[in-house]
């Protein structure tokens, strides 16, 4: 019995880094991870917040507020740091504000892409 105790103390000794460097190789992955879930958040939060702008302003321009008045409210209420435009659409029974706005990924400081949400109202008198 205590060769086997020797023999089971001696193994464990042997594999007493292991665990340290296996850390060490995974832990750059999950902060990757957890950065991408991060930052995939983020983006929604901004996306959510475009949604209710581009909903408030059609319904503004749908009952009939001006249009400039409409634009600089929505730049107000979007407080995101790069410039998202305001394109209006007028169609028939409807009232269309479509917001664009540029995303940039961290680090690098190029655009990736634009995020763009459209609301649309129905005009009041109708």
């Amino acid at each position: 019995m205590p060769h086997l105790l020797h023999r089971w103390s001696k193994s464990l000794s042997s594999s007493k880094g292991s665990v340290t460097a296996e850390l060490a190789i995974a832990m750059p992955a999950v902060s990757l991870i957890i950065a991408v879930t991060l930052a995939a958040f983020a983006l929604q939060v901004e996306r959510m917040k475009m949604v209710e702008v581009a909903a408030t302003a059609a319904r503004a321009i749908a009952r009939g507020e001006p249009e400039d008045l409409v634009r600089e409210l929505a730049n107000q209420m979007l407080t995101a740091k790069t410039k998202t435009s305001f394109q209006l659409v007028m169609l028939e029974n409807l009232a269309c504000v479509t917001l664009v706005q540029p995303v940039t990924v961290a680090g690098l400081g190029a655009r990736a892409f634009d995020l763009t949400e459209t609301s649309c109202a129905r005009k009041m008198g109708l």
